[in-house]
């Protein structure tokens, strides 16, 4: 009796280890087959049914999604490279060939009028050269969680006046005016002040290119947030698609017609804004274009 219960045991062990060692040929058949099968779903299986071995290949197959995660990643960044550089090209293109024909013309130029206008030119396209160089240097470092945050206590009504005050000139150039509100707000929020004034000078010149006549800045309070908000009226002309304001290369989705935009300014905004704890949000309503910035209140007496 026990002897043939031990050839019946002998027999099943012998079975358990056929099938458990095809099984282990088989998933290592299976895995080096992965680099070419992984990028189309495919997935590790067994037929044998062992605890052990089965959770070997849900393991497995948990590297495979990662793996595959990463691939995807990988891919989409290298089409946000491409698409970064094909941007950068453009928009440096436009004020170096205006930078190169202005030279010409300034070098064959005799009156002192004309000469003046074309250094003027020239000037302006150097001033919008800096500032894209700027605006690509800051994204990558932000994209490449290079910028190091440093937050302080920020009274950021005195700071949005006095950013928007030094850029009186071009307010007056283009006839637009500037209405702060009539009380001052005192509440401290917490930010890294150098991006902040990034943000700050970005809505500015996001006011100066596409501001009709006007432009309105207020505060107020929303739950945690201090909201910084910045409506300017539109031209006549505007087709602004509210929705894609803060993508990245936005002008490229209107032919990119407009030289004085590089299409980064509100999307580098918004990273900036995130970057501090906040959020932002635009909104249309008649013929105002409205930017609302939440900016964490500072709870912590000064």
């Amino acid at each position: 009796m026990w002897g043939w219960i031990f050839i019946f045991l002998g027999f099943a062990l012998l079975f358990y280890i056929y099938f458990l060692k095809r099984e282990l040929r088989k998933l290592k058949y299976e895995v080096k087959l992965l680099p070419d099968r992984s990028s189309f779903g495919y997935r590790l299986s067994l037929d044998f049914r062992e605890r052990t071995l089965l959770d070997l290949v849900d393991e497995l197959n948990k590297m495979i999604d990662a793996f595959e995660e990463k691939n995807r990643q990988a891919r989409q960044m290298e089409e946000t490279v491409k698409l970064s550089i094909a941007g950068l090209s453009h928009d440096l293109r436009t004020p170096l060939t205006s930078i190169d024909g202005y030279v010409q013309l300034l070098l064959t130029a005799k009156d002192e009028g004309r000469r003046k206008h074309y250094l003027t030119i020239i000037e302006q396209s150097v001033k919008r050269l800096i500032e894209m160089t700027d605006q690509f240097y800051d994204l990558a470092r932000i994209e490449t969680n290079q910028k190091e945050i440093e937050f302080s206590s920020i009274l950021l009504y005195n700071l949005v006046e006095e950013i928007f005050l030094s850029y009186y000139e071009q307010f007056e150039e283009k006839r637009i005016e500037i209405r702060f509100p009539e009380y001052e707000n005192n509440r401290p929020i917490l930010a890294d002040r150098l991006m902040l004034i990034r943000v700050i000078q970005n809505i500015v010149q996001n006011v100066i290119r596409y501001a009709k006549s006007q432009a309105v800045i207020s505060y107020g309070d929303e739950e945690n947030y201090l909201v910084f908000s910045v409506k300017n009226d539109i031209k006549p002309d505007s087709k602004v698609v509210v929705e894609k304001v803060f993508m990245r290369f936005y002008t490229e989705y209107t032919s990119r017609t407009n030289t004085e935009s590089s299409g980064l300014g509100l999307y580098l905004t918004k990273k900036l804004v995130e970057k501090m704890n906040g959020k932002i949000d635009a909104e249309l309503d008649d013929n105002w274009f409205i930017l609302k910035i939440h900016l964490p209140i500072n709870r912590i007496p000064i």
